[in-house]
């Protein structure tokens, strides 16, 4: 029986992708399945594949179950539509390079490019299908993607954080006179010690004259 190996990378993230394996007798719910699961994604949500053209254009729907957001217009839309557990991945492989988009839950709109590589010999002690290669991490399905905070440029930096400059002028004129009345202070205190010295001198000349008198 024949092993149909896939490409799945994910449409934003195409380093991020899977090589699955499964078989031709095998359904599109069982790729389906497998897809959540090497990549950890919840099977919370409805889900689509697309037969693609080598240009990645949505052709002919296969979908998971029929109407499944209750409305009654989906459902009769929904008749038409290849259901995937009863679709054969076989049946729908007509090219050596068959593509198909799938699609997780169409809120979030979860897009994922599917192709075929090669088909390869059954192995029997296997199970399938199988996820028989990864590369790169999965984005999670059902996180909040982390904002990094906005990088400020200067301009943007001194708008967040304005100079007072009246309070800089104050603030270096407060420095200024304190400064000068500092220099007065040391003035005064120069002339205090002259005038000081002075006297003494006075005094030294008026004994000195009043000792020679009485000698």
């Amino acid at each position: 029986m024949a092993v149909y190996r896939f490409k799945v990378a994910f449409e934003d993230h195409e380093e991020v992708y899977r090589e699955i394996e499964i078989k031709s007798s095998q359904n599109f719910e069982d790729f389906h399945t497998v897809i959540l699961n090497s990549v950890n994604f919840d099977g919370d949500h409805d889900a689509s594949f697309f037969i693609s053209d080598d240009y990645w254009r949505k052709g002919e729907e296969i979908i998971l179950r029929a109407g499944s957001d209750g409305n009654k217009n989906d459902r009769k839309t929904d008749v038409s539509k290849r259901l995937m557990n009863k679709c054969k991945m076989a049946s729908l492989i007509d090219d050596p390079h068959q593509k198909f988009v799938y699609v997780y839950d169409p809120k979030n709109h979860w897009t994922f490019m599917v192709e075929l590589l090669k088909i390869v010999p059954d192995d029997a002690k296997a199970s399938y299908p199988k996820c028989v290669k990864t590369n790169g991490v999965a984005p999670k399905n059902n996180n909040t993607p982390i904002v990094a905070p906005p990088v400020l440029d200067d301009d943007e930096l001194d708008d967040e954080n304005p100079v007072d400059d009246e309070a800089y002028v104050n603030a270096h004129c407060e420095d200024g006179i304190a400064e000068l009345e500092g220099e007065e202070g040391e003035e005064e205190e120069i002339e205090v010690m002259e005038e000081g010295s002075d006297e003494e001198e006075n005094e030294f000349e008026d004994l000195a004259d009043q000792q020679f008198e009485e000698d």
